[in-house]
């Protein structure tokens, strides 16, 4: 079937009870075709109300010749859990939704195969009816009771007492955490948090329990909670994939591993361990490089940008920064500069702290300071390896910054980041550091700052009503109208989904490097970069809200003034 066929093809899409319970009245009637006649919905509409697995799960139905299920609207009841063990839905990867008129209706995702939808009809004394939903809605029909209960028969499982924490005991507790029980519990987490675009999985205890959350396009996103009995299991099994010391709760620690969904990319994780009053504290960072690593076509700059920004990077030498707060993106920018320049038959290197994303053809090295192994040290050696591009990870001390600007002047293409909120308070920044004017002169040609904005999400998109001094603030006038996100299935109730950045892109003209000196202000910077034609980072958000992408307020929340 091609493209066209498929846009104006369609499916049944059950959206609430009453139309589940129709439909298992019509199959107790062998009728099933006659609730369904008028439900049928074309792939575009399924998509607008849908996740990121949308798509997935239409190809998945159409093949099976099964009715979609809308979860969003559906009432699941979670006592069928008895008549299906927690491993055999996790085999199958089902989840019982209702039972009625002698069937039970029960939800599969695309990763449901043909055989595991045969054996659906053996493990259960009723007959079973499948819908195929997304495997993110379908995994989101827990509730919390249905995890206390999932938490209780792992903590059985495993031997531990109810109502009594672990013995601290770094032997058992090893062992524990590498049961099959606990393994396979971890897994499903990580598989949700790449399903849902997570950035970061928190692990947060607290006096009643652990919270887990995930960051989604920078928002927390509650998730579930962990009963105590079962808090430190969950933070033992991090630790061990992580090659952490387990024994060790009193200070902090860092590790890294990789995960590995079934059927899907390998993921790379950043794990970080922090003693808190009530227990340890685990931040997972997820490098995903199908989602994160962008080129310089998809980093969305304007045409005048993407043009200096190419000439900035088609140099032979020189500096050129990207600034921004933590979070902000300014990696994904210098790795999208560093795929566009490994295509060309020059010798590239980098420092990081860490290597986020490998790239074929650069040689990429990892800062460790306990062996002596600085940003600085190694640009020292680099110089010895014949570079053409060097990139730095972060400039963040004098000895880091004079290395750069010197190897920018001795015939090296320098890419940097540098924590600043302005493009224009980069230069007084550096000259901070110690770096003299008459070498930044030189070597610094040009800075990108930016910011990453929410986009608002376009399933439930609704007018926005600015406060009064968000539209002063951003010289916004009354009449002026602008959208929001008001919440749903598909944004996790945030209003937002997918970010973007903005910049501002400051070329360093003569009549800037003529300003460069020490104790200059960053104000006279920036009114001589907004003369050579600069568009500053809240003119740029202000233009995506005015277009429809953003709120007003997300403009407000970025905006660099």
């Amino acid at each position: 079937m091609d493209s066209t066929d498929t846009q104006h093809d369609s499916l049944p899409v059950i959206h609430d009870d009453a139309q589940l319970d129709a439909y298992l009245a019509a199959c107790a009637a062998a009728r099933p075709e006659a609730a369904l006649d008028g439900l049928r919905m074309t792939r575009d509409a399924w998509l607008a109300r849908s996740d990121d697995q949308g798509e997935a799960a239409w190809a998945h139905a159409r093949r099976l010749g099964l009715a979609l299920v809308d979860l969003a609207q559906v009432t699941r009841d979670p006592s069928l859990d008895t008549l299906f063990p927690e491993a055999v839905r996790r085999r199958l990867r089902m989840t019982p939704l209702r039972a009625a008129h002698g069937w039970v209706a029960v939800a599969i995702d695309a990763e449901t195969d043909d055989a595991m939808v045969s054996s659906l009809g053996f493990v259960s004394s009723r007959p079973v009816v499948a819908l195929v939903a997304t495997g993110q809605a379908r995994r989101g029909r827990s509730n919390a009771r249905a995890d206390r209960e999932e938490d209780g028969r792992i903590a059985t499982q495993l031997g531990l007492v109810p109502g009594q924490r672990a013995a601290n005991d770094a032997a058992r507790e090893e062992a524990l955490a590498n049961e099959s029980t606990m393994i396979r519990a971890m897994r499903a987490l990580m598989a949700s948090a790449v399903d849902q675009r997570a950035s970061d999985v928190h692990i947060r205890p607290g006096a009643a329990g652990v919270e887990v959350l995930f960051r989604i396009d920078g928002n927390m996103v509650h998730q579930r909670e962990v009963i105590p009995e079962l808090a430190a299991m969950v933070v033992n099994r991090i630790k061990v994939f992580a090659g952490l010391d387990i024994a060790e709760r009193r200070r902090p620690q860092d590790g890294r591993g990789t995960f590995r969904p079934e059927g899907r990319r390998p993921v790379d994780l950043r794990v970080s361990t922090v003693p808190t009053v009530h227990g340890e504290s685990v931040v997972i960072r997820l490098l995903d490089t199908e989602e994160s690593l962008r080129t310089l076509d998809e980093i969305q700059l304007t045409p005048a940008d993407r043009a200096e920004l190419d000439a900035q990077i088609s140099r032979p030498h020189g500096l050129f920064l990207a600034t921004g707060p933590t979070g902000s993106g300014k990696s994904t920018t210098l790795y999208a500069a560093l795929q566009a320049l490994r295509t060309q038959p020059i010798n590239i290197l980098t420092v990081e702290d860490p290597v986020e994303y490998t790239l074929a053809g650069i040689r990429q090295m990892e800062v460790c300071e306990e062996i002596g192994v600085t940003f600085a040290s190694a640009l020292r050696s680099f110089l010895r390896h014949d570079p053409d591009v060097i990139m730095v990870g972060e400039i963040r001390d004098r000895e880091t910054a004079r290395m750069a600007v010197e190897s920018a002047l001795t015939g090296h293409l320098v890419l940097s980041t540098l924590h600043t909120n302005t493009a224009a308070s980069t230069l007084t920044r550096l000259l901070e550091l110690g770096v003299e004017a008459y070498l930044l002169r030189a070597a610094l040609t040009g800075v990108i700052a930016q910011r990453l904005v929410r986009l608002t999400c376009e399933h439930c998109r609704v007018p926005e009503d600015p406060a009064p001094p968000v539209r002063a603030a951003l010289g916004v006038g009354p009449d002026e109208r602008f959208s929001i996100g008001r919440g749903c299935p598909r944004c996790h109730g945030t209003g937002v989904f997918r970010r973007r950045a903005v910049y501002e892109l400051m070329p360093v003209t003569p009549a800037l490097r003529a300003l460069i000196a020490p104790g200059v202000e960053a104000d006279r910077l920036h009114a001589a970069a907004l003369a050579g034609g600069m568009v500053p980072i809240t003119a740029a958000a202000l233009q995506l809200a005015r277009e429809g992408h953003i709120s007003l307020t997300e403009a407000y929340r970025v905006r660099a003034d």
